[in-house]
This record gives C-alpha cells, sequence and structure tokens, in this order.
C-alpha cells in the first residue's frame, strides 16, 4: 500500500471513529480502495420454483458485473448463520435469535 493510500486510509479511520459522516466519493472510494468484494446470490421464484442465480459486484466499474453461473434449483432451509453486527451491538445471552 503506497503513502497516499496508508494516509487516505488513515483519514476515513479518524473521521468513522468520530461518528463523521462520510461523503459519497469517500464511500465510494472506500468500497472501490478497501472492499474485499461483493459477491452475492439472488433467489428467483419462476413457475413455482426457486432458483439461484451467483454473481459478483465489479466495485472498480471496468468490467461491470459478472454471472458465475446459470440458474440452479434450490430449496429453503433455515440454518446458524454468522452476521456481521455493529460493535456497539450487545448481545444478551438469554436472547435466542442471536
Amino acid at each position: 500500500m503506497n503513502d497516499e493510500l496508508k494516509d487516505f486510509e488513515q483519514e476515513l479511520y479518524k473521521k468513522i471513529i468520530a461518528g463523521e459522516e462520510l461523503s459519497e466519493n469517500e464511500l465510494s472510494a472506500v468500497i472501490c480502495c478497501f472492499g474485499v468484494g461483493t459477491e452475492s446470490k439472488t433467489i428467483v421464484r419462476i413457475n413455482g420454483k426457486y432458483y439461484a442465480i451467483e454473481w459478483v459486484r465489479d466495485l472498480t466499474g471496468k468490467r461491470g458485473d459478472s454471472y458465475g453461473n446459470q440458474p440452479y434449483e434450490v430449496l429453503k432451509r433455515t440454518k446458524p448463520v454468522t452476521d456481521w453486527v455493529p460493535v456497539s451491538w450487545k448481545q444478551n445471552e438469554e436472547d435466542e435469535d442471536y
């Protein structure tokens, strides 16, 4: 990482921890410079059946979104998941929703 990018990272970090809002340009730059990818799976319903389409959003704006596969049939299944929550979130040990 070059010095200019490190300085930019520190500037953004200071704003974030100070609770300052980032501009749209800053948010876009954060996603572009520090994003680790935006992978997604979209579920569609066609003729009463559910299909998944996996795709990746291009964070650079140069190549466009890419689609990794053709739709494939899926079933809905509930399972425990790991989720990203705000640091300020406090988990109540008795709360069975999480």
